[in-house]
């Protein structure tokens, strides 16, 4: 069950990077010319949001159940002076969080938005500065822990 969800999230990733390219891409393009903020742009926003959430319930999942994060809560204390269980136990899921939250932040302050331009400018703002806190917790290897970019 652990590498079912463990698959599912590290694909789905996959799934809300290019979303999250999209939407933003859309949202300044249609901030630039002053498009409609139009029913396909609260699709794509639903869609991104589905799934961030969905990637975060994943997450949360195997942060409490996972083999991995018993032992780093066996020696919290320990763990702390061991920089990949560090970035697993407290970085990771604080920065994704706060990442989801500025997800939803953004897409209630787009609905809220009067005018097209504003809520196209709110959207890729929110979602602009998501993605970077996403892009930097990614664990690539490159400065945090190392993971499969691809789990079979």
């Amino acid at each position: 069950m652990n590498e079912i969800l463990l698959s599912s999230h590290s694909w789905l990733r996959w799934i809300v990077l290019l979303l999250f390219f999209a939407v933003i891409a859309r949202s300044f393009s249609g901030y630039r010319s002053g498009r409609i903020y139009d029913a396909l742009d609260k699709r794509w926003n639903t869609l991104l949001l589905a799934s961030v959430h969905t990637q975060a319930l994943l997450g949360l999942i195997l942060y409490f159940t996972s083999d991995m994060m018993r032992n780093i809560f066996a020696d919290f204390g320990g763990s702390m002076k061991n920089s990949d269980s560090r970035f697993w136990s407290v970085e990771h899921i604080t920065v994704m969080l706060i990442s989801v939250i500025l997800t939803q932040v953004g897409s209630i302050r787009v609905r809220k938005q009067i005018d097209d331009r504003s809520k196209f400018r709110t959207a890729y703002i929110y979602y602009g500065i998501a993605l970077l806190l996403i892009l930097l917790m990614i664990p690539w290897g490159i400065w945090n822990a190392e993971r499969p970019l691809f789990r079979m």
